[in-house]
C-alpha cells in the first residue's frame, strides 16, 4: 500500500508549486495563512494526514476571527486550500496558472485587497479560462476602486444605488457589449463576496447584446487560400494547423493544446476537452486534415517526449503555445494568397466564422452548426445569421405591406 503524505509534506509541496507557477508574493503569502490554521487544527486532532474529519472541520471553520461571524470568502479559501492538497496527493501536480498582468489598479483597503486575492483564487479553481479571469478581475477591481471613493470599506453597507451609479459611469466609455461582460463578472463577484448577495437585484441584466457582421471569406479568396495550400510554400505543420482551422472551424486554443492521444486513426475523430468551456467536443478526422497530419507526424515535426502534436521548428523544440502563433500563420498564407492583406481581421476567429457561414448556406441547421463549433449555449450561432445575404434578404418585408399615410412616400 502506497503510504499517504502529510498534510505537512503536502503544503510544502504546494506552495513550492505555487512559487514555480508565478503567483505574485501577496497571494502566496495569503494561501500560506490558511495553511498555517490547517496544520494547527491537524495537531489539535492528533493527526498527520489530511483525514476527512479534518476537511470538514476545516471547510466548516468558517467564522470570522475577530467578529465571529460567518464569513463567505474565508470559507471559499478554505475549500480552495483542501481542493489544491487533494489534487495534488491524487495527481502528484499543481496545474493552476495565475491570471494575467493587468494594468487595472488595485483597491487600497487591505481588506478589499484581500476579499479581491480571494475572488481571483476561486476563479482559478473554478479553472474559468484566462480571458475570463482577467475580465472579471477588471470589473471587480473597477467596482472595489468606485465604491472606496463612496467612502465604502465594506460590502454589507454600499446600497443598491451604487450599483447603479457604477454602470452609469462605464456607459460613458464602454459599449454595450463590454456592458455585458461586466455586468456578468460583477455577478461573479457579488455571489462570491460576503454581503454581496442582496446587491446582486441592482446589477442589469436587460443590457443590448452588440450584433455585428461577422467577416467571411468570399469563395474567391477561400480558391486563393486553396491554391497556396497546393504549394511547398506552406510547411507541413502549418498546413495541417490551417487546415484544422479552415475545415472544422476549432479555435486557435485547442489546436495548440492538442495532444498525439486526441486522434483516432482508427475511428476517424479528433477528441478533445474545449479549453473555453472545459466541454467535450468530437470533430470528424477528414481526410484532408488526416493526410496533412500524417505527412507532419512522419516527416517533420521535431523528435520529442512531449506529447502536443505542433512544436516549435526551433530547439528545444516546445509547443506551440501563444495564440499569435496561429495567427502568424495565418497571416502568412494568407500575404502569400494575396488575401485581406490590409488589416482586416485574418486569424483562426476568421476561419472559425468562414467554417459556420458555409454550413449555413448548405442548409445545416443552426442547432448543428452550434454543436460543431463547441458552443455550450445553441443560440450562440444565431450570430451568423448575418453571414447569410439571401437568408437576410428574404427576412425583410417589402415596403408594399406597410400602408403609408406620409406625402410622396404612398
Amino acid at each position: 500500500m502506497v503510504k499517504k503524505p502529510t498534510v505537512e509534506s503536502s503544503v510544502k509541496m504546494v506552495l513550492e508549486a505555487l512559487e514555480k507557477a508565478g503567483y505574485c508574493q501577496s497571494t502566496i503569502h495569503s494561501f500560506k495563512r490558511v495553511y498555517e490554521r490547517l496544520l494547527k487544527s491537524a495537531a489539535i486532532m492528533g493527526t498527520e494526514t489530511l483525514i476527512q474529519e479534518l476537511v470538514e472541520h476545516f471547510v466548516n471553520d468558517s467564522a470570522h476571527r475577530r467578529t465571529g461571524q460567518y464569513c463567505h470568502s474565508r470559507k471559499k479559501l478554505h475549500t480552495s486550500c483542501i481542493r489544491k492538497l487533494r489534487e495534488y496527493e491524487e495527481r502528484g501536480y499543481f496545474g493552476w496558472q495565475p491570471s494575467r498582468d493587468s494594468k487595472v489598479d488595485k483597491p487600497s483597503t487591505i481588506k478589499f485587497q484581500d476579499l479581491h486575492i480571494h475572488f481571483l483564487a476561486f476563479l482559478q479553481e473554478e479553472k474559468k479560462s484566462k480571458n475570463t479571469i482577467e475580465s472579471y478581475r477588471n470589473t471587480s477591481c473597477k467596482f472595489l476602486i468606485f465604491i472606496e471613493k463612496l467612502g465604502y470599506t465594506e460590502l454589507k453597507a454600499v446600497p443598491l444605488k451604487s450599483i447603479y451609479k457604477f454602470f452609469d459611469e462605464l456607459r460613458e466609455t464602454w459599449d454595450s457589449g463590454s456592458l455585458r461582460t461586466a455586468a456578468s463578472g460583477l455577478r461573479s463577484f457579488l455571489r462570491f463576496a460576503e454581503g454581496g448577495n442582496r446587491l446582486i437585484a441592482a446589477v442589469p441584466d436587460k443590457l443590448l447584446r452588440k450584433r455585428t457582421i461577422i467577416p467571411v471569406l468570399t469563395e474567391e479568396e477561400e480558391r486563393a487560400v486553396w491554391d497556396v495550400l497546393q504549394t511547398d510554400a506552406v510547411s507541413s505543420r502549418d498546413k495541417a494547423i490551417i487546415l484544422l482551422s479552415l475545415l472544422t472551424g476549432i479555435r486557435a486554443v485547442d489546436i495548440l493544446n492538442l495532444r498525439l492521444k486526441d486522434i483516432d486513426w482508427q475511428g476517424d475523430v479528433i477528441n478533445i476537452v474545449q479549453q473555453k468551456t472545459n466541454e467535450p467536443l468530437v470533430l470528424p478526422l477528414l481526410p484532408a486534415i488526416g493526410n496533412a497530419l500524417v505527412r507532419y507526424l512522419t516527416n517533420d515535426r521535431p523528435k520529442s517526449d512531449s506529447s502536443c502534436v505542433f512544436l516549435s521548428r526551433n530547439a528545444p523544440h516546445v509547443p506551440l503555445k501563444e495564440h499569435s502563433s496561429c495567427y502568424t500563420i495565418v497571416r502568412k498564407i494568407f500575404t502569400c494568397a494575396g488575401v485581406r492583406v490590409n488589416n482586416e481581421l485574418k486569424g483562426t476567429r476568421l476561419l472559425r466564422h468562414h467554417v459556420a457561414s458555409k454550413m449555413l448556406k448548405n442548409g445545416v441547421a443552426i442547432q448543428t452548426i452550434s454543436s460543431t463549433l463547441g458552443h455550450v449555449n445553441p443560440n450562440s450561432a444565431d450570430v451568423y445569421l448575418s453571414t447569410d445575404e439571401e437568408k437576410m434578404r428574404d427576412c425583410a418585408l417589402t415596403l408594399a405591406v406597410i400602408p403609408m399615410k406620409v406625402k410622396g412616400l404612398k
